[in-house]
């Protein structure tokens, strides 16, 4: 057996990096990704680069929009994709295997759409309230855009090649608790009604206005199910309560009797802060603030899947979708912090991180992440 003469910094610092890569014991079995060449910029505004991507995260205080390079298990942040001198306060960014696309909120009030990678962009309306949330459906076909003051929401359906925008209003003297928002254009919402305890779930679209469905102790996140809209009445979505730890699967969202059955969640669950479902539709996945994991529970109408814990080293505060595909951001992007990410396409769903962007240069980060730990198979 050949002996490992050299014990020197080189060699602990190859170690130390070889067990940062595969984790708490963990093998990903991922390659590494591929080399990313940067598109030049068009203008004044940087241009995404190519190369795999694992979605695109909006850091708030740096008014940017990064995209996750490689793939699971050993992804990095690339350039910023709005420039130095971005006048964006809100934006978020979704995707395919085709391309990417975003809308962006804009000082003055206005939304864009914008082509990634490349420098198309398009106004899509005018005075949207800056305290404004944007947030897009599984697939990335619709985005809805919220305002908690003005309790208008903005509908964009059509996404990303024929952009069309319909504005309804949340009811007033209710603050907005949380939205999510079907490939259809359906939004559904929790808001708080004064005087009533708890949250208020309603649902509206552009063509149909608010009509509550149930209610909830605490808001714990909520998406639509995927391939459920192929009509309104067929809808389907996944809501979790924060305050009762539970997770319940609403039918019939848009025929005006929809129903909420409940999901065991084995008492796993602590504090629900978000949710998501594979593009399968076979699983959902609750974010989980209070232990921290993420729950996986099964929607499949028959069979005793157990739900199973996936450990994250993080605290969640979101599941958000990244891509179409499963890729979701479980936290909001902070300059100088590295991203959580949970893989749900994954043969055993897992967390991993991107590590932070180096805070003195904002340049591209290169370091490996780590497979925290994964969760049950399919």
């Amino acid at each position: 057996m050949r002996q490992l003469r050299n014990t020197g910094p080189g060699l602990v610092l190859r170690a130390a990096l070889l067990t940062l890569i595969s984790g708490c014991g963990i093998s990903t079995g991922t390659k590494a990704p591929i080399p990313v060449d940067s598109i030049p910029s068009s203008g004044n505004t940087t241009v995404a680069p190519s190369g795999l991507q694992l979605g695109f995260v909006w850091q708030s205080d740096s008014h940017n929009l990064y995209p996750i390079m490689g793939v699971s298990g050993a992804a990095h942040y690339g350039s910023g994709v709005l420039g130095s001198s971005s006048t964006v306060v809100a934006a978020a960014a979704s995707g395919s295997a085709t391309g990417s696309w975003a809308l962006l909120l804009n000082k003055d009030g206005s939304l864009q759409e914008l082509g990634l990678p490349g420098s198309t962009s398009a106004t899509l309306a005018a005075g949207v309230g800056l305290d404004s949330n944007i947030v897009f459906s599984p697939g990335g076909s619709a985005a809805a855009v919220v305002s908690g003051t003005t309790h208008a929401v903005l509908i964009v359906t059509g996404l990303p090649s024929k952009a069309a925008v319909a504005t309804v209003q949340l009811p007033a003297n209710a603050p907005v608790a949380g939205f999510a928002v079907s490939d259809a254009g359906t939004v559904l919402a929790g808001v708080k009604p004064a005087g009533s305890p708890g949250v208020q779930l309603g649902v509206i679209s552009e063509l149909r206005a608010y009509a509550a469905i149930g209610t909830v102790q605490g808001w714990g996140g909520a998406t639509f199910v995927p391939g459920t809209a192929a009509s309104p009445a067929s809808e389907a979505a996944v809501v979790a309560d924060s305050v009762a730890a539970q997770v319940a699967y609403v039918t019939n969202i848009g025929s005006g009797t929809a129903a909420m059955n409940g999901i065991g969640t084995a008492g796993l669950l602590q504090t629900a802060v978000g949710v998501a479902v594979s593009p399968d539709g076979q699983w959902a996945f609750v974010a989980d603030s209070g232990k921290p994991q993420v729950v996986q529970v099964s929607l499949a109408q028959a069979g005793t899947t157990a739900p199973i814990s996936i450990a994250c080293a993080c605290k969640p505060t979101q599941l958000t979708p990244l891509t179409s595909n499963g890729i979701y951001a479980m936290g909001s992007g902070m300059a100088g912090q590295p991203a959580w990410l949970l893989d749900t396409k994954a043969a055993s769903p897992r967390t991993f991180f991107v590590p932070a962007i180096a805070a003195a240069t904002g340049s591209q980060t290169t370091a490996a992440s780590t497979t925290q730990a994964s969760g049950g198979g399919r």
